[in-house]
């Protein structure tokens, strides 16, 4: 079932149970009024016969005429014989029609009974109901028309949004391959023409290497975060993080023999997800360690788990820009664009990195590490 009809749906069923609940209480309301009406009128004629009781059928007559009663009144006697005294072409007695009576016994074995019609307060219910009904579609119509609006109105700002953060991204990503694409360009033509001798043709095509290398990155980079916007492509498992973890700060140290690193992680965290995409998170979480900070740079690596799992990666390096702390991760943001021309990289891997988590519905937090550089604060939910 699409979005949009499962939305109509539900709300849909809201208004009817609202309206029920309200429209039907004070149509019950009502019903139950107009009864206590016909119920005291009857009790007014009971009264004063019971205040007369030497001439009953008088008295009763004398209070449905004073009254303007429309009941009929009729007189049962011993033998279980009905005279009617005053009929009403609304109450008549032994029909099909809906009445209220009462009887009130007057002598030993004679009774005089009181018949009013409740045709009318039956109409008026059936009427209310109907009014009801009407008004429950209307209201569904009315709250569906408005959901619908609002959602749509929400979702041309979504996205709105989401294609100008992609504008902004795509001209980025332009941006990154134009450099490269100069710069072949540039040798191939050089070298076309012939006119570098021997040594700088080797320096040439070993920048024209160099270039391709950063622009394969790039493209790489640019695949990982179109799959990660897909829905359902993505292989989910069960996978020890722990493991994950420590096998990706063994290879770490491999190739930084001279950093200090410390682990506190937690033995047996497991998590459901993407193992292929965490251990990317982690390994881009490294090499900007390994590749933006000196070699000699301090490294804390801590993951504590439960249901809320809390993984830390920070470094004592020079960390981002005291304005990048406060502002909030996106997937498509880049915050030191020069990053990209000074390594060689891509310079979309905290774009990676906030995708990532942001697909396993995670937070992620860039802050400044209590070694003095930057701290990389991941928080998911356990679904082991």
């Amino acid at each position: 079932m699409k979005n949009k009809t499962r939305q109509v749906l539900a709300t849909a069923i809201v208004t009817s149970l609202l309206s029920i609940l309200i429209g039907g209480f004070a149509v019950w309301g009502s019903y139950r009024a107009e009864l206590s009406i016909i119920d005291d009128h009857i009790a007014l004629v009971a009264s004063d016969v019971n205040s007369n009781p030497t001439d009953a059928i008088t008295s009763a007559l004398l209070s449905l005429d004073q009254n303007s009663f429309d009941f009929t009144l009729a007189f049962k006697t011993q033998d279980g014989s009905v005279t009617v005294l005053k009929e009403s072409r609304n109450a008549i007695l032994g029909s099909n029609t809906h009445l209220k009576t009462k009887e009130i016994r007057i002598q030993e074995g004679e009774v005089l009974i009181i018949a009013a019609s409740l045709s009318e307060i039956d109409k008026s219910l059936n009427k209310n109901l109907f009014r009801l009904l009407i008004f429950i579609i209307f209201a569904n119509a009315l709250a569906s028309y408005i959901s619908i609006s609002i959602s749509r109105a929400g979702a041309l700002a979504l996205e709105r949004s989401q294609r100008e953060k992609m504008q902004e991204f795509l001209g980025d990503a332009a941006h990154e391959l134009r450099t490269p694409l100069t710069v072949v360009k540039g040798y191939t033509e050089l070298l076309e023409g012939k006119a570098l001798d021997g040594d700088h043709q080797e320096l040439a095509f070993s920048r024209l290497k160099s270039e391709i290398k950063r622009m394969e990155s790039l493209i790489g980079d640019l695949l990982v975060l179109a799959e990660l916007g897909e829905e359902n492509v993505i292989n989910i498992d069960e996978f020890p993080l722990s493991e994950l973890l420590l096998e990706n700060l063994n290879d770490f140290q491999s190739l930084s023999p001279n950093r200090k690193v410390t682990a506190n992680i937690e033995d047996g965290v497991l998590f459901i997800g993407s193992e292929k995409y965490m251990r990317r998170f982690i390994q881009n979480a490294l090499t900007n360690i390994r590749i933006h900070t000196q070699v000699d740079t301090p490294v804390l690596v801590s993951l504590v788990g439960g249901k809320r799992i809390h993984l830390i990666i920070e470094d004592g390096g020079e960390g981002l820009p005291k304005e990048s702390y406060s502002e909030k991760v996106q997937g498509l943001k880049r915050f030191d664009r020069s990053r990209s021309r000074d390594t060689g990289g891509s310079g979309l891997g905290m774009s990676i990195m906030s995708a990532v988590i942001e697909w396993h519905k995670g937070d992620l937090t860039f802050r400044q590490s209590q070694l003095g550089g930057l701290a990389i604060e991941v928080r998911l939910t356990s679904n082991v």
